[in-house]
């Protein structure tokens, strides 16, 4: 609650200006005891001001003046300053109109009235309790509150006797003016170490500013002061009292338990709103999870997202469920009296805060359903491009959003701009992958219609010589050997059409299993009339063993696919017209080999590069791209050239059983974890994270230097960092990151060469753990199964 009354201060002056030309206003009692910081002086201070509010207790007398306490119903607090007989005639439980200027005595807000006029009348609400830490606060200023504890000091001073109350580390006086009535008695009746109840009005003394401080409670009469002395005998009141103390205990420390475990959920949820938004495929889901979510975590009741058009030079806002009408606002919008706030937001690149829609300047896009009386507009920045605005919204709520609320959605809207990025680079990505594609094809047309040709002369050539044979007498039927024939042709030109269908069509990016033997048993058969009619030889020596793969297998089919037709070519134009493909299943892994005898002199790193012959016959997808692929997949390819042979080969990871038959354990922990994987060598890190990836578990790598960062602003189960023996840096960089994400990253797994024994147990008792490499799959199954299990 301070932390939204200080957002509030911040923004009044604002409010001030635009009514100073009004004159005398009608405001609530939370403005006119409000304060303007850094000084946090009355944000009123000399303006003339009506107030309607409740009587909530008889005046104080005080250092030469009457103190009367306003109060409204949302428990605001307000003093009026006057003499007696102003305030004669009123009493507790009477709504009143005042009005008056607005004085500040020692940091206090006082209003001192010129007119008070009694509107109706009901019962007055009772004391406010609060503990000593509660009341000192800005908030509870001008009501009658009721506080409890121990009594450090007492004491006069040139206005009364100061009592100075302490409970559970926080501490509070207590002011009992000097007059007739209140003269004597307080010091003799109450001792420091008595256990005190006090009644009063909450005030402030703080003659110097920040007027921040100086809380005080000014008690009415030496009774508002009942002292609670221990007594040596047992009753059934302070039995009674005891247990209502114990109760009360027990009930005040499950609402803390329940606020910690509410707290603790709310962190969870946004955590895991953050990594579905950094997961998510299309700006529709990130606005459809943001509208959702959002509204549990933070104030708001609705968030908008627009997306900047470079086209059309405007914003437009992502529809969802709820706001499915499209908006495009002009992201140029000229300065005037009325601007949208998306546009402005995105023009300044910063954030901006609307208290009062309907007040302010800045516009809000209207939706179908209520819309926002306060908004909060963030840019989407990342790496120095503003991509749009995100804005959150309050429907029923005027003012700001709390500091807190408002980093959490500005690092949403982080979030959103680096998956909008991530989105963008990988829509780029499939369109260049597809657009290869497609000339790949182009380029594979003319081979498919030198091989469609020779079935289909056969069946028109079976064909008539059929129907002459039923024509001609004497009419002789079809001999079977010639229907089969036919129909094998036939077949032959249906699977060549299909395959270059399949080819072309889109890709199915769908993850499954798939058996690479099978696939390229599958290509060698499709491509094996084309290797005839250039009088190829095929040596094949693909291996019996099912070796599966977790993959896309279209891609990886593309990439075989592509490396058979450059073979082909190749061989084509070499003595030798051999192509031979082998492939082998060792330690974990699937290799494929595809090798064929060259011309020449050996080849190039890239043999796809075009000048060779001109270009012509060159495959059109690049060795760049096909890489791509098999990197993606947890694998590499590599390409390998001497006198008159060239091979490449490709290296997969198998994928995971499901269970060990000597254990019957599963191989992958029963959760997927988030991981971030840190290795300089990119090699290395490949394969380490195929490793991690066919295991299910979603990974992301990350260079050292960016390791830091990239942990503030996600949720990570824990952090591989693979340890080089080259110099001290590497290991500097490792403890450095340690120390400073220590209490964010669940587990920390140190990947170095070798395996030492002595070093393992010694990070093992920290809570980490050590995987050396060559890595083994059951210490890394081991290692992540203890990481899963932290987190159940």
């Amino acid at each position: 609650m301070a932390i939204r009354t200080i957002g509030f201060l911040h923004i009044l002056p604002i409010a001030l200006l635009a009514s100073c030309a009004w004159g005398q206003e009608e405001v609530s009692l939370e403005q006119a005891a409000s304060r303007i910081a850094p000084d946090f002086a009355p944000a009123y201070q000399g303006r003339q001001i009506t107030v309607r509010a409740q009587i909530a207790a008889p005046a104080i007398w005080a250092s030469g003046m009457y103190y009367l306490a306003l109060r409204d119903t949302s428990d605001h607090g307000l003093i009026l300053r006057g003499e007696h007989d102003q305030f004669s005639g009123y009493e507790p439980g009477d709504w009143v109109e005042v009005r008056g200027t607005i004085e500040s005595r020692a940091g206090l807000p006082l209003l001192a009235p010129t007119f008070i006029e009694r509107v109706r009348h009901s019962a007055p609400p009772p004391p406010k309790s609060l503990h000593l830490a509660e009341a000192a606060n800005l908030r509870y200023v001008g009501l009658p509150v009721e506080v409890s504890g121990k009594v450090l000091n007492i004491g006069p001073n040139a206005g009364g006797t100061m009592v100075q109350l302490s409970d559970g580390g926080a501490s509070l006086r207590v002011f009992l003016p000097r007059s007739a009535s209140t003269s004597a008695g307080l010091e003799t009746r109450v001792h420091i170490g008595d256990r005190v109840h006090a009644s009063g009005l909450l005030t402030q003394y703080a003659p110097e500013a920040p007027f921040s401080g100086g809380f005080q409670i000014i008690l009415a009469s030496p009774g508002d002061l009942k002292v609670s002395r221990g007594v040596v005998f047992f009753s059934p009141l302070i039995v009674t009292a005891a247990l209502a103390f114990i109760g009360l205990g027990a009930s005040l420390w499950w609402l803390r338990k329940r606020r910690a475990e509410a707290q603790y959920r709310s962190t969870r949820t946004f955590h895991t709103l953050c990594e579905e938004i950094i997961a998510a495929s299309s700006p529709p889901e990130i606005a459809e999870k943001l509208m959702t979510v959002l509204p549990s975590i933070t104030q708001a009741t609705g968030a908008w997202l627009y997306i900047f058009n470079r086209r059309t030079k405007s914003l437009h806002r992502v529809p969802t469920v709820a706001d499915p009408e499209p908006v495009a606002v002009p992201a140029d919008t000229q300065p005037g009296d009325l601007v949208n706030g998306a546009a402005a937001c995105f023009q300044n690149r910063a954030q901006l805060n609307i208290p009062d829609v309907r007040r302010s300047k800045y516009l809000s896009t209207r939706t179908r359903q209520s819309p926002p009386r306060s908004a909060m507009i963030v840019p989407l920045a990342t790496q120095g491009d503003v991509l749009g605005v995100l804005e959150a919204g309050n429907a029923g709520r005027l003012g700001f959003f709390s500091i807190e609320e408002q980093a959490s959605i500005q690092h949403l809207a982080n979030q959103v701009a680096a998956a909008l990025k991530l989105q963008e680079q990988r829509a780029i990505r499939e369109q260049l992958f597809r657009s290869e594609k497609l000339a790949a094809t182009g380029q594979l047309i003319s081979g498919v219609a030198s091989e469609l040709q020779a079935p289909l002369e056969v069946i028109l050539h079976l064909s008539l010589q059929l129907a002459a044979q039923l024509a001609s007498p004497p009419r002789e039927p079809a001999s079977e050997r010639d229907l089969r024939l036919l129909a094998g042709e036939a077949q032959r030109a249906s699977e060549i059409v299909s395959r270059l269908v399949s080819f072309a069509r889109p890709e199915d990016s769908e993850t499954r299993n798939f058996d690479v033997n099978a696939l390229l048993a599958g290509l060698a058969r499709f491509r094996e009339p084309e290797w005839k009619a250039l009088q190829l030889r095929l040596q094949n020596r693909l291996s019996p063993e099912v070796a599966f793969v977790l993959g896309a297998q279209g891609q990886i089919e593309q990439v075989f696919l592509n490396l058979l037709v450059h073979a082909e070519q190749s061989a084509a134009e070499a003595p030798a017209k051999t192509i031979a493909i082998a492939t082998s299943v060792i330690a974990g892994r699937v290799l494929a080999e595809i090798g064929y005898s060259s011309p020449g002199e050996p080849e190039t790193n890239d043999p796809f590069a075009e000048g060779r012959k001109g270009g012509e016959g060159a495959s059109a997808v690049s060795l760049d791209v096909c890489r791509t692929i098999v990197n993606s997949h947890g694998g590499t390819l590599s390409f390998h050239s001497r006198a008159g042979l060239a091979y490449f080969e490709v290296d997969l990871p198998l994928a995971r059983a499901e269970a060990s038959p000597e254990t019957g354990q599963t191989g992958t922990p029963g959760r997927a974890l988030t991981l971030m994987l840190v290795d300089s060598d990119t090699v290395a890190q490949r394969q380490l994270l195929g490793l991690l990836s066919v295991r299910g578990h979603r990974v992301v790598p990350a260079a050292p230097e960016e390791a830091a960062d990239l942990a503030q602003r996600l949720r990570f189960d824990a952090v591989l960092w693979a340890m080089r023996a080259s110099g001290s840096s590497s290991a500097s960089r490792w403890s450095e990151f340690q120390e400073r994400t220590r209490d964010s990253i669940g587990a920390f797994v140190l990947v170095s060469e070798g395996y030492d024994a002595e070093l393992a147990r010694s990070i093992e008792e920290g809570g980490n753990f050590l995987l050396g490499r060559p890595v083994q799959d059951g210490d890394l199954d081991r290692i992540l199964r203890r990481i899963g299990a932290r987190g159940l």
